[in-house]
């Protein structure tokens, strides 16, 4: 006994009015997606003002962090660095606790081509150079 089975592979047509429409909701989404990033981790940086990020562990932010820095633990800013600096010219503050964390992820930073970094060492060496806790 032999068994054919016919497969008809369906036929789909070009909707350029769908295609906009997906590409309105793409957008929708990753903005929807970027809202909690910036909000679990500091707003984004003031126009013409440095991003400043804090490479200490969550916890350590959530103790006490300079007013405008967002977290991104040195070990984590490789693969989150893009989302909150995508140009490789953005102008970046770094610190820690003691300045380590920064050194490393420093280093990090440039060598995937970030060149205006400034790690300004630990929290208190932040505090005496005029910024802020919360």
């Amino acid at each position: 006994m032999e068994l054919t089975i016919a497969f008809r592979a369906p036929s789909y047509e070009l909707d350029l009015e769908d295609m906009n429409m997906n590409r309105q909701t793409w957008f929708l989404v990753a903005l929807l997606f970027s809202v909690p990033a910036w909000a679990d981790h500091g707003g984004p940086p003031v126009p013409g003002q440095p991003l400043v990020i804090d490479v200490r562990t969550a916890g350590e932010y959530r103790q006490t962090h300079v007013r405008q820095a967002i977290n991104i633990p040195y070990d984590e800013i490789a693969g989150r660095i893009t989302t909150f600096a995508p140009e490789r010219d953005a102008r970046i503050v770094l610190y820690c606790r003691s300045g380590r964390r920064s050194s490393i992820a420093e280093q990090t930073l440039r060598q995937m081509g970030y060149s205006r970094i400034e790690n300004r060492g630990g929290l208190n060496d932040m505090l005496r150079g005029g910024y802020r806790t919360d």
